[in-house]
C-alpha cells in the first residue's frame, strides 16, 4: 500500500535473505570482491548482515559464510571463523573508507598462505555491482 504522492515504481518489497542467525538485506545492489588470485575464497560476492559493528556494515560471504568482513575502527578486515579481529586475518585494508568498496586504488593486503604474511595486493578490489538508476536505486541497506 502506498501513500498519496508515491507511486508504485518507486516503492518496492525489501527482501530479507536469512544466513544462519544472520539476516541480509537485498534488492538490486550486491558487493563484490575481485582481484585475488585464482581459486581465492576472497573473490566473490558478499552480503551484509543485519548487525554493524563500529557503525559500519558487517557481511559474510554469500557462499562461504565462515568468511566474515568488518571494520575495526581502523581497517576493513577479512577474517575466517569469527565476527571479529580474533579470526583467521586473510585480507586487510587500513583505511577510514566508510564502506569496503570505496577503500582506496590497491589499498588491499591478503595473505600470502606459503608465507604466512600479508603482502600488498593492489589488483584486489571490492565494488557494488547493480543497475543503480532510478527506477532500481541501491538501498543503503543493502550495501
Amino acid at each position: 500500500r502506498t501513500g498519496k504522492g508515491v507511486s508504485q515504481a518507486n516503492t518496492r518489497r525489501i527482501v530479507v535473505m536469512e544466513l544462519g542467525a544472520a539476516a541480509s538485506t537485498s534488492r538490486y545492489g550486491r558487493l563484490l570482491s575481485r582481484g585475488a588470485p585464482a581459486g581465492s575464497l576472497l573473490n566473490g560476492e558478499w552480503l551484509r548482515v543485519d548487525a554493524d559493528l563500529v557503525a559500519h556494515p558487517r557481511y559474510v560471504r554469500r557462499d562461504v559464510p565462515e568468511l566474515h568482513l568488518f571494520y575495526t575502527g581502523s581497517a576493513w578486515r577479512i577474517v575466517r571463523g569469527s565476527d571479529d579481529p580474533s579470526g583467521e586475518l586473510l585480507a586487510e585494508a587500513v583505511s577510514a573508507a566508510l564502506h569496503p568498496a570505496t577503500v582506496g586504488v590497491s589499498g588491499w593486503s591478503l595473505l600470502e598462505a606459503e608465507k604466512g604474511a600479508v603482502r600488498h595486493c593492489p589488483e584486489y578490489e571490492m565494488v557494488c555491482d547493480g543497475p543503480n538508476t532510478e527506477l532500481q536505486p541501491f538501498l543503503m541497506e543493502e550495501l
